[in-house]
């Protein structure tokens, strides 16, 4: 197995199966992954990859596939090019993944590295796994696991959904991830979400007769692996005093000048004028006169990194983003495996990031290894529940060529009451469909910057709401750069703190520069706000472009199209939160409410360019300094030092 610390990096270990001390094999940290034993229990291969954005670039240089002595000793390397090794029956030669013209493949080499044989091979694969005694593989392609016969030599098998003659069966039925086999070959596992699924291969090649009797079924349960975990929060009170307090619950944005909120564990008990509100005795008292509170920031579209094969103790990403107020992030396009994991570690404190939910994998038109196959309403309730089984609240249906296969989507999701974020590709017809046939939300502008009574009127009699990510918007320059253009994005004192320096000075010291005519936001952003004002949910949408920093952007970008601060504010509050139905729990500042919120040393309302100005950051209850996200009052987490400041 593989152990991971940031500062430590990762190492090779062996343990006995019934347990006990682990033995260290690598003598060197790394960037390890993969470790498989030889069939005779005599050696371990591993990959060594590098580093790097999220995690320590050091110990990145020698990468490829390694084999050391499974009692210890020096490592040697096999190839360079490949990942994922394992062997089958012989002990003398690898099975490694590469990719042939633009192909993943697998490849079998010697101990040497030498004599590369391509024994199979596919445009959309991406997973492999070889039985044991070699006779069989398991591969993964379309989020499905199959399985087949491996023949010993010839020509490369061409793997696809259909391989000619040769037997072929999908075992998985809502999908499937990681596929392997007992280590007597006669079974194939794979999980999804927290469970696990097992066939034999008598029954994974039975043969339907023609009555369409006696075939293989995909296991409709499998073995939970799932885990009980206490959810993290405090068990503190907290009184935040003197400050204006912007609510949100308000169409005026509910201000309470010289208030107080209380907050007992990880809820506002609460909430008014330091005359309305009685301070429990044994609450914490935080002063905070002169400046503004607001609640936590929800962004509705913050793709953002989570993790590289494991999930850093401290993602600098999405500290930043927390340190900006950020509080909540909806991402829509990411890693299943990753993101949930890390949605489940921030709910139970075992890393600090803000409250994440996703979609997980996009459901996705296009030909790739993301490609989501979908021509009926079963091949559509497959992929639902498979990101739902695995922890997603809302499906990204994201350019489906037809429409029908659209609606398929569409009406899946709505069986598994999630919702259904769509992006049309800045295609007008395609977007307004998505409208007219009740998807949730439409994500990134609509490629008209005016809109007309006709798509007002229309748009308006639906609940489907609008994140038209202008930092990214389509059709002219991006609204982010205009804010490289403005400000001097590396000197922010909170970027500068959490981002690495390889990161944010590329982007922020060497900017585009053009003339204000020639930004198209704040024409899209008046769509917008012609669209909020007859009733739709408009929201932020950073893009996950600059971390924390661009969720602010969004609001002031709402600004240039002519909103006001309470309209910018309600695009990152209370307007996601009722689009992804929290609004229960989150978006404004009341009673019951979580304890979300966003200290800023600045008014706000007088001027909404100064939101970023964050002094502190209450998550769940817990109040932390912006500057170093140490925690205060609440408890005593402290940030340790990322890989470049060490």
């Amino acid at each position: 197995f593989v152990s991971w610390t940031d500062a430590g990096l990762s190492h090779v270990h062996t343990v006995r199966a019934s347990g006990g001390r682990s033995a260290q094999l690598t003598k060197q940290p790394g960037h390890y992954r993969s470790p498989r034993f030889s069939p005779d229990g005599d050696k371990v291969v591993f990959a060594a990859t590098s580093g790097g954005y999220l995690t320590s670039p050091d110990w990145s240089v020698a990468t490829g596939v390694f084999i050391v002595p499974a009692e210890g000793g020096d490592a040697r390397m096999i190839t360079d090019d490949g990942s994922d090794p394992q062997f089958a029956a012989a002990a003398d030669r690898l099975f490694v993944t590469r990719y042939e013209d633009g192909k993943r493949a697998l490849v079998s080499i010697d101990l040497a590295g030498e004599s590369p044989r391509t024994h199979a091979a596919g445009e959309y694969l991406t997973e492999f796994d070889v039985a044991p005694d070699g006779r069989h593989l398991a591969f993964r392609e379309n989020y499905h696991v199959y399985v087949l016969p491996l023949p010993p030599g010839g020509n490369p098998l061409e793997l696809g959904t259909s391989v000619g003659s040769l037997q072929m069966t999908r075992a998985s039925g809502d999908g499937g991830n990681w596929p392997h086999w007992s280590g007597d070959s006669k079974t194939l596992h794979w999980s999804l979400g927290a469970n696990l699924y097992s066939a034999n291969l008598d029954a994974l090649f039975a043969v339907e007769t023609e009555e369409g009797e006696g075939g293989y079924v995909p296991p409709a349960s499998g073995v939970s692996l799932s885990m009980q975990r206490t959810a993290d929060k405090p068990d503190s009170v907290v009184a935040l005093t003197g400050a204006t307090i912007i609510t949100m619950a308000a169409a005026d944005g509910g201000v309470i000048e010289n208030g107080v909120i209380v907050t007992a564990g990880n809820r506002i008990a609460a909430v008014g004028s330091r005359d309305s509100v009685t301070i429990p005795a044994d609450a914490e008292i935080v002063d905070v006169s002169g400046r503004t509170i607001i609640p936590g920031l929800i962004d509705a579209h913050a793709h953002g990194p989570q993790g590289a094969d494991i999930i850093p103790q401290q993602n600098w990403s999405a500290y930043a983003t927390l340190a900006l107020g950020v509080t909540t992030v909806h991402d829509p396009s990411n890693d299943a495996t990753e993101v949930f994991a890390a949605s489940e570690m921030q709910r139970t404190g075992a890393i600090l990031a803000p409250r994440i939910f996703s979609t997980g994998d996009i459901v996705y038109g296009a030909r790739s290894s993301y490609f989501a196959k979908i021509d009926s309403a079963d091949e559509a309730r497959e992929h639902v529940r498979r990101l739902k089984a695995q922890g997603a609240i809302s499906i990204k249906n994201y350019n489906q060529p037809r429409r029908n296969q659209r609606q398929q989507v569409t009406a899946a999701a709505r069986e598994e009451g999630m919702l259904v974020v769509s992006e049309g590709g800045s295609l007008f017809h395609m977007d307004l469909s998505m409208v007219a046939d009740g998807n949730s939300a439409i994500e990134h502008n609509l490629p008209q910057s005016t809109l007309y009574d006709d798509v007002l009127q229309f748009w308006s009699q639906t609940e489907v709401a609008y994140t038209p990510t202008l930092v990214v918007v389509y059709g002219g320059i991006r609204g982010e750069d205009y804010w490289y253009q403005h400000s001097n994005v590396w000197q922010h004192p909170i970027l500068s703190r959490f981002v690495p320096p390889d990161v944010l000075r590329p982007r922020s010291v060497r900017r585009q520069m053009a003339p204000d005519s020639e930004y198209y936001h704040p024409r899209v952003a008046e769509g917008a706000k012609a669209l909020a004002d007859r009733g739709v949910m408009v929201s932020i949408g950073a893009h996950g472009q600059r971390e924390g920093l661009a969720s602010h952007w969004e609001m002031w970008n709402f600004a240039s199209g002519g909103m006001s601060p309470v309209e910018a504010l309600r695009t990152a509050t209370t307007a996601p939160a009722a689009a992804l139905g929290f609004a229960k729990d989150l978006g404004s500042i009341e009673a019951g409410k979580l304890a979300d919120l966003v200290v800023i040393n600045g008014n706000v309302l007088e001027d909404i360019y100064q939101s970023d100005k964050v002094e502190q950051v209450m998550l769940n209850g817990r109040l932390y300094d912006a500057a170093t996200l140490n925690e205060t009052v609440t408890g005593e987490r402290r940030t340790q030092p990322f890989y470049w400041q060490r």
